[in-house]
Parts: structure tokens; C-alpha cells; sequence
């Protein structure tokens, strides 16, 4: 865990929940100083857990039959993260409209999987590399919600266009990035058939020119869902420019209260 510097007496700050990919940890996340970077700069709090061992010694998220239980471990992740979340969410200097979740490949899947169970705690959900949840399961959120999905679609390992994780057929499939963000979308309170909005940006030095495009979903009744695609992007496509955009994203989307329903006069 780290603190934030400074602040007011009795200031809340916001919270930041970041999730390692397979094989990471939250020691190396807190080490890491493009995400302590992150975390500075939006003055907050920074957890980042570790998952469980599989056999071969990797820290995993178990975030549904697409990613990363390949042990086929009985783990109950989503308990456990949101046991963690609200622990923290107690405490009199986190503001609870500003509880951010981040996460990286198998923690990017695991950031969708907690969204459509934490949306009354969670203010913004951005997964860098993974995938949301499959077509048939289950996502209904009752309150407002930002969802970024962060993509190369160049990506060998979490495929853009869908597929499997290291193409492992004893893997369940995983929807495309922008089938994703399509889906949070509408359920997010978009009609299908809703036009984005496109832009574009310079976010990674590596490649030429402005190459990632921002689809924006801002409209929707309970929030906004965005795809940031970064062409010849691969699977790693942190980038210190990246994630600024990204605590920009996090800082414009603090929880709202959901707009209450206008009662309708009875007719005389």
C-alpha cells in the first residue's frame, strides 16, 4: 500500500485498486514507477493485492473460464477483492465516490468481472489488455459506471479481435475489445446501434504518429464506456503518456448518484 503525500487535514483521497497480470504481484506493482506515478499524481491511495499461486508458482486472478484459473483452482476472487475494497472504502480518509479500479491482462479481465458485481462501490474501471466478460454471462449494473478498455491490436497474448489467452483452446473464448466496450455500452443504458465518439492520440513513443483512437460511449445513462485501440500496439502498452491519459480519464469520472426517476402526475 502506498499514501498519498500531503493533503489537508481530514481530506479524503481517492482510492486505487491496482491488479498485476499472471505471473505479477502487487509488490512489483508497488514498485513500479510508472504506477506510483499514477497513483502521485491523483493524490491516492494505492493497494495492490497479490492472487493466488497456480502450480507452477504464478500469482492469478481466477476472472472466469477465459483467464487465468488454469489450474482450475476453487477461488473465489470477486469475494475476496470486494472484502478488500470495502475494508478500504471504510476508512474515514478514502472518498467513496472516487474508488478506482486498474488492472493489467488477467487483471484486466479481472477489473470487468468485479465491474458488473461492484458497480455501487466503483467509480471508474480501466483494463489495460484484457477482456471483458462472455455474451452469455451475467452483467446488469443498477448504478453509474466508467469502463475503459485499453488495447494493441497487435497483441499475440490477449488477441484484440477475440480469441483465447495464448491461443489455449482449453480456454474459454473472450469477447473482442470492441465488442467489449460495445457490450458495457448497452449496459451501461445505450441503445444498440449508438455511434461512438472517435478521436485519436499520441500516447506511445514507440510507434509513429497519433496511433491509438479514443471510441467514446459518453451518453449513456449510467456512465461512459470507452475502447482506446493503440495501433501496433502489443500486449504491453504501458506507457508513462498512457497511463497520465489514463489518471486523467480516472480523476473525470468520479461516482455520480444515479438520477432519480420523475414521477408522473396522475391524470385528473
Amino acid at each position: 500500500m502506498a499514501r498519498p503525500a500531503g493533503g489537508a487535514p481530514g481530506e479524503r483521497h481517492p482510492l486505487l485498486v491496482y491488479l498485476h497480470g499472471l505471473g505479477g504481484s502487487g509488490a512489483e506493482a508497488l514498485g513500479n514507477p510508472e504506477i506510483r506515478a499514477l497513483a502521485t499524481r491523483g493524490g491516492m491511495y494505492l493497494v495492490a493485492p497479490d492472487g493466488n499461486l497456480d502450480h507452477q508458482g504464478r500469482r492469478f486472478w481466477n476472472a472466469g473460464g477465459a483467464c487465468c484459473n488454469l489450474d482450475g483452482k476453487a477461488v473465489n476472487d470477486v469475494a475476496r477483492l470486494e472484502a478488500l475494497i470495502f475494508r478500504w472504502t471504510e476508512q474515514p480518509d478514502i472518498d467513496p465516490t472516487r474508488v478506482y479500479l486498474v488492472g493489467f491482462s488477467n487483471g484486466g479481465f479481472m477489473a470487468h468481472r468485479l465491474a458488473c458485481y461492484m458497480d455501487d462501490k466503483l467509480a471508474a474501471v480501466v483494463s489495460l489488455s484484457g477482456a471483458g466478460r462472455a455474451p452469455e454471462e451475467a452483467c446488469s449494473p443498477g448504478s453509474p459506471l466508467s469502463v475503459l478498455e485499453v488495447h494493441g491490436d497487435a497483441d499475440p497474448i490477449v488477441r484484440y479481435g477475440g480469441g483465447r489467452v495464448f491461443d489455449d483452446k482449453d480456454l474459454d473464448p473472450h469477447p473482442s475489445a470492441p465488442d467489449t466496450i460495445r457490450r458495457w455500452s448497452e449496459n451501461l443504458g445505450c441503445l444498440p446501434g449508438t455511434k461512438p465518439r472517435v478521436s485519436t492520440a499520441d500516447l506511445d513513443p514507440r510507434l509513429p504518429g497519433s496511433e491509438t483512437t479514443i471510441t467514446s460511449y459518453a451518453d449513456c445513462p449510467l456512465g461512459t464506456a470507452e475502447l482506446w485501440t493503440v495501433h501496433g500496439g502489443v500486449h504491453q502498452v504501458m506507457t508513462p503518456a498512457l497511463l497520465a491519459r489514463v489518471g486523467e480519464f480516472l480523476a473525470a469520472h468520479p461516482k455520480v448518484p444515479k438520477a432519480p426517476k420523475k414521477k408522473q402526475r396522475k391524470k385528473r
